[in-house]
């Protein structure tokens, strides 16, 4: 997970809008929760994706599965190294991509 703050205060819909313009087009972008505190969910494949919440000029980056089954067995597969290695790679490069992409965006 990587937190940092923003110059500018985007809504998330403005974030999401932007994603999808200019960050690329291989991924799903939908939002998850209620009004002023709904979250991003970027979407690769079943197995990698990230949640992107704002809250004022702080923005959390967490990269996850995003299927919640996935989700779940999460810690239990990072704990098998080699399994855990195949999995958490890719969440891992999605999760920095966003963050350097959002950091230049916006910050």
């Amino acid at each position: 997970m990587k937190v940092f703050t923003i110059e500018q205060d985007p809504s998330t819909e403005e974030i999401a809008q932007v994603l999808r313009q200019e960050f690329s087009s291989g991924y799903s972008y939908r939002f998850f929760g209620i009004d002023q505190n709904r979250s991003i969910v970027v979407r690769k494949s079943e197995f990698v994706g990230a949640q992107i919440s704002k809250n004022g000029n702080q923005v959390t980056v967490h990269a996850m599965s995003p299927n919640w089954l996935l989700s779940f067995l999460d810690p239990f597969l990072t704990g098998m190294n080699v399994i855990g290695t195949v999995f958490h790679a890719p969440l891992t490069k999605l999760e920095a991509d966003l963050v350097t992409f959002l950091k230049s965006k916006y910050a």
